[in-house]
């Protein structure tokens, strides 16, 4: 800096130019920084209008994704699936609308087979999303028959036969529970169990019950059929 007043001081030329036109190179330089301020801020907001622009643009693509998602779960809307098995021709995953009841499952399955046991089965029950249905099956003879309840030794209904024996395939819960160590809920899991997957093929099939093992069945051996 000192070098420069120096020239200046030395360098009569200049000096008188200042002298002449310093007021005007001042307001010069002024409008040069205050349009420098203004180039400055202009750019300054350029670059903020062209980020917002670029949010906004990037938002507006979110939002039709996310409208894009919503039309396309709109198209499933009022469909349920459910699992239809068991005591049906074709067991299947269905795929029904909302508001299905039981019987047209089975129906969407093919129908029924001939061994199908819907004593327990309501077939006016609405369904969900999700459910799923299993359709148990009767006793059958060598021919495929079903066999009657007269034909398999029980009184009627009752689930005892005649030499006083349960039938765990069509004793009720309070029947259930008249065998030694089987209350409430044991009944209960046994039940659940033929209802999810059809009735006990042999007396020994109880121990896939939870809760009843190899102890338990030698109580219950002697006082149980099928």
């Amino acid at each position: 800096m000192k070098g420069l007043f120096d020239f200046l001081k030395e360098n009569k030329t200049v000096r008188e130019f200042l002298d002449e036109y310093g007021p005007q190179v001042r307001k010069m330089a002024v409008i040069c920084l205050a349009g420098l301020v203004l180039f400055a801020g202009f750019s300054l907001f350029k670059s903020g209008s062209d980020s917002a622009r670029q949010d906004r643009s990037a938002a507006g693509t979110g939002e039709e994704t996310a409208d894009a998602y919503a039309g396309e779960n709109a198209l499933s809307d009022g469909m349920i699936f459910v699992d239809i098995g068991g005591a049906v021709k074709n067991p299947m995953l269905a795929e029904l609308p909302d508001g299905s009841r039981v019987d047209d499952a089975i129906q969407a399955a093919g129908g029924l087979k001939q061994e199908a046991d819907m004593s327990n089965i309501n077939r006016a029950e609405f369904l969900i999303d999700g459910q799923k249905v299993f359709i148990p099956s009767l006793a059958l003879d060598e021919d495929g028959n079903v066999i009657s309840d007269a034909q398999a030794g029980t009184t009627g209904s009752s689930g005892i036969d005649s030499t006083g024996k349960v039938n765990i395939n069509t004793a009720d819960s309070s029947q259930l529970q008249t065998l030694n160590g089987v209350g409430p809920a044991t009944a209960q899991k046994i039940i659940d169990y033929r209802q999810s997957n059809g009735t006990f093929s042999n007396i020994e099939d109880i121990k896939n019950v939870s809760g009843i093992g190899d102890k338990t069945f030698e109580k219950l051996r002697d006082y149980i059929t099928i």
